[in-house]
């Protein structure tokens, strides 16, 4: 008999493609605002968690309201969604073992490079939030903690920087790149983040009350980022504003070595991939 996992948050970016790799080897639930079906997988609402009957063997927590960019979320919310919600579903499902994605931006982003031991500093109320959650989980005694970089791959989020720069080249034919793109930031492919998910799920018992950091091998610069996108769309760059945001650069040995797990993506022919997708979708 399959393993049954409820995965809270099962209808956002990367809780739907978890719920496509982990239908073949689960039994595979969902939370989501409201209640339906989704072919084979029950998605419950997360107003009546406490009706829901099921002992899911495990939980994975990617539900999020989330504070980026230019989206701006309300305190109330952020702790309604991030915190209190995680509360009771760890109070239903008090004996399952837990899988809680949260955010690399809880760590100190002062630090030349971040590791799984560096310490935290959330830097606004939405990394605050997540921290919270945290502790709740790891309270538990039964949670594993992944902390992620940013995820990207079809169906991302619009308001991050590739959809950004992707949808200026599709529809203007030209990239606004803040400062000189000097700026580098750390991208992790959503296939890479479910296949870590998949060994925590596994080796979950070797990394109970840990910290993980989910990040790829490598930055890149905003300028980087852009030239990729505006080489294949033959689209022009322009500088406009300032940038005065701190690059940033990861190193998760620690979580690659405990889980034998290696980020695999090449962000160049991930980027030309979704903006292929993105011209289908039009």
């Amino acid at each position: 008999m399959k393993q049954a996992i409820i995965i809270a948050g099962i209808n956002g970016f990367l809780g739907n493609r978890l719920k496509e790799i982990l239908k073949e080897y689960f039994t595979v639930y969902g939370i989501a605002k409201e209640e339906c079906f989704d072919g084979d997988n029950h998605v419950f609402s997360s107003s009546a968690i406490e009706e829901i009957t099921i002992k899911p063997d495990f939980l994975i927590l990617c539900h999020a309201a989330v504070s980026s960019g230019n989206i701006s979320q309300s305190n109330d919310l952020l702790y309604d969604v991030n915190v209190k919600l995680t509360e009771r579903i760890i109070s239903k499902f008090n004996t399952s073992k837990i899988v809680y994605i949260s955010t690399a931006s809880i760590f100190d982003h002062g630090k030349d490079t971040i590791t799984e031991n560096t310490i935290d500093n959330p830097g606004n109320e939405y990394a605050i939030s997540k921290l919270w959650a945290e502790k709740l989980v790891l309270k538990s005694g039964n949670g594993v903690i992944i902390r992620l970089s940013s995820v990207y791959g079809a169906n991302m989020k619009e308001y991050t920087i590739i959809p950004n720069y992707v949808n200026q080249a599709l529809s203007k034919n030209r990239i606004e790149v803040w400062g000189r793109g000097n700026r580098k930031q750390n991208y992790i492919f959503i296939d890479d983040i479910c296949k870590l998910v998949w060994k925590v799920l596994s080796l979950h018992d070797r990394v109970c009350n840990q910290i993980l950091l989910g990040v790829s091998n490598l930055e890149y610069s905003n300028l980087e980022l852009a030239t990729i996108i505006a080489e294949f769309t033959k689209s022009k760059i322009e500088f406009i504003k300032e940038d005065n945001s701190t690059s940033l650069s990861y190193n998760n040995k620690k979580t690659q070595q405990l889980l034998s797990w290696l980020p695999e993506a090449n962000l160049k022919h991930e980027v030309i991939n979704y903006i292929k997708w993105k011209q289908k979708q039009s």
